[in-house]
């Protein structure tokens, strides 16, 4: 009996460190799929949950002029929302439409029946030198600018439903502010959410000081957070 004792523990510390590893693997694998270097006019802060998580976010720059950001989540944690996170960017980095509709349908295409029952949210924002932002949404918080947060169609979530149509919005402003739904669903110790007015209200301060704030509050989800200032696109 001690005997299988002993040979049952090696095998559980074995899977354990089979699985500490996969894990560390997908995650290194996230770090070098979303973008790192330094932007000028663009702050992009990702604090994930659990070693693996499944907030993403893309820049695609098309020309010198135009600038595409994408900011997505994944249902789910851990290795699952891992491969669609890299699924959706896979899909993301090789469409070349500028229009920010289209790619939500693309990319609701190339999810279907591959999320395992889960689904994506997502926004699709395109920078142009005109000053227009276009912006198309699925299921995802809708992104903030100049300090207010934008009223734009909410389409489906990613990935449920062929063939969804997507709507664009086309607004204008200095500074737009992105983020995932780990931000105002942040929760501290009375059970009170960060919510939407706390988020608003620091939606102009920098992407790193809006992510340590909702972090600070109680965090249980990813916690994405994007900025952009128009004036430097």
């Amino acid at each position: 009996m001690l005997g299988l004792l002993i040979l049952r523990l090696g095998e559980d510390r074995r899977e354990k460190q089979r699985l500490a590893g996969e894990m560390a693997a997908a995650a290194e694998m996230q770090s070098l799929m979303l973008p790192s270097a330094a932007i000028e006019g663009v702050e992009m802060v990702y604090l994930p949950a659990t070693e693996v998580g499944g907030d993403f976010f893309q820049l695609l720059d098309r020309d010198a002029s135009t600038r595409i950001v994408v900011v997505g989540d994944v249902s789910g944690k851990g290795l699952r929302a891992a491969m669609l996170v890299s699924l959706a960017i896979g899909i993301l980095r090789n469409e070349r439409t500028s229009s920010p509709a289209r790619i939500l349908s693309v990319l609701n295409e190339g999810l279907m029946g591959r999320s395992g029952g889960g689904f994506v949210t997502c926004c699709c924002a395109r920078f142009d030198a005109d000053g227009n932002v276009t912006i198309a949404n699925a299921g995802h918080p809708a992104p903030y600018c100049d300090g207010r947060e934008l009223v734009i169609e909410s389409g489906l979530p990613l990935g449920i439903v062929p063939g969804v149509e997507y709507v664009e919005s086309v607004v204008r402003g200095e500074r737009f502010t992105f983020i995932s739904d780990g931000v105002v669903e942040a929760e501290n110790a009375q059970r009170e959410l960060f919510g939407f007015d706390r988020t608003r209200n620091i939606s102009m301060k920098p992407a790193l000081e809006i992510a340590e704030a909702a972090k600070g509050w109680g965090q249980n989800d990813d916690i994405t957070v994007v900025t952009v200032r128009r004036n430097t696109i």
